[in-house]
C-alpha cells in the first residue's frame, strides 16, 4: 500500500477525513500497514499503548476479561473505524485486548510520532477529540444497554442500529459475528440469545436462516427496543 492508497483510507475514517492535504499527508507518513490472520491478537489488554489503528478491511473484536473469567466485548470494528486513540493519548497502555475476527488488514499509526504533530496542530487534537468523544458516547450507551435494558431490548436495539439493506421493502440484516460471540456482546447467554430469536421467529416479526435475518414487522421491532412491547 502506498502513500496515496493510505491517505484514501484514512479519508473514510469519521474523524480524520477532513483534515489538510499537508496534514493527513503528515498521518499518512506515520502509517506501515500490517496484516493480522484470524484469532491473532492485535494487543493484549495491559501493554504499553504505542501506536494506534485503523480497520482497512476484515473485522477486529475489542474486549475485556471480567473477574468472572468471562470475556466482555466491547466493540466489533470494520472497515473505516479507528480504535485506540485515547489508550495512547491517555492512559499509556492498552485497557482492552484487540484481536482480528477474520483476516484483517490494518494501518498501524505510530504513536510517538503521532503525539509530537498532535502537540503542534489544533486541527489534528480537534479530530482526536472528537474521535475521543465518540468512543465515550458509544461507551456510555453500552453501560445503559448493560445496567438497565432488558436482554430482548438490547437485541432489537442492536439489530436495528447495525448495518442492513432493503429487500421487497424489509429490512435485511447479515449477522457481523458468530450467535456465542452476539450474546457475550449483549452480556446475555447463548441460550436465552436463540430463545429470543426463536421467539420472534414464531411471532413473525423475523425469518432467519443462520446469521441472515429478514425483519418481517420492524414496527413491532422497534417497540420491543424502545421498551413498548415485551420481547
Amino acid at each position: 500500500m502506498d502513500q496515496t492508497e493510505m491517505i484514501a483510507v484514512l479519508r473514510r475514517t469519521p474523524h480524520y477525513g477532513k483534515l489538510s492535504e499537508t496534514l493527513i499527508g503528515d498521518l499518512a507518513s506515520l502509517c506501515t500497514p500490517i496484516s493480522v490472520k484470524a484469532g491473532e491478537r492485535i494487543f493484549n489488554e495491559g501493554e504499553i499503548a504505542g501506536a494506534f489503528y485503523v480497520v482497512v478491511q476484515g473485522r477486529v473484536r475489542v474486549f475485556r476479561i471480567g473477574p468472572d473469567g468471562r470475556e466482555q466485548i466491547l466493540h466489533n470494528l470494520r472497515e473505516g473505524f479507528s480504535f485506540a486513540e485515547a489508550a495512547l493519548l491517555e492512559l499509556g497502555v492498552y485497557p482492552a485486548s484487540a484481536i482480528a475476527e477474520e483476516d484483517v488488514n490494518l494501518l498501524r499509526v505510530d504513536g510517538p510520532g503521532f503525539l509530537r504533530i498532535f502537540r503542534e496542530n489544533d486541527r489534528l487534537a480537534a479530530a482526536m477529540v472528537s474521535s475521543v468523544s465518540g468512543w465515550l458516547l458509544r461507551m456510555v450507551e453500552r453501560v445503559e444497554e448493560l445496567s438497565v435494558v432488558s436482554a430482548g431490548a438490547r437485541l432489537a436495539h442492536y439489530l436495528i442500529r447495525i448495518p442492513s439493506s432493503t429487500e421487497g421493502g424489509r429490512m435485511v440484516v447479515d449477522l457481523p459475528m458468530s450467535k456465542k460471540d452476539l450474546a457475550a456482546y449483549l452480556s446475555i447467554t447463548p441460550e436465552t440469545l436463540s430463545r429470543l430469536l426463536r421467539r420472534w421467529v414464531v411471532r413473525g416479526v423475523i425469518e432467519m436462516d443462520r446469521r441472515h435475518l429478514v425483519v418481517l414487522d420492524d414496527n413491532v421491532l422497534m417497540a420491543i427496543a424502545d421498551r413498548e412491547v415485551q420481547a
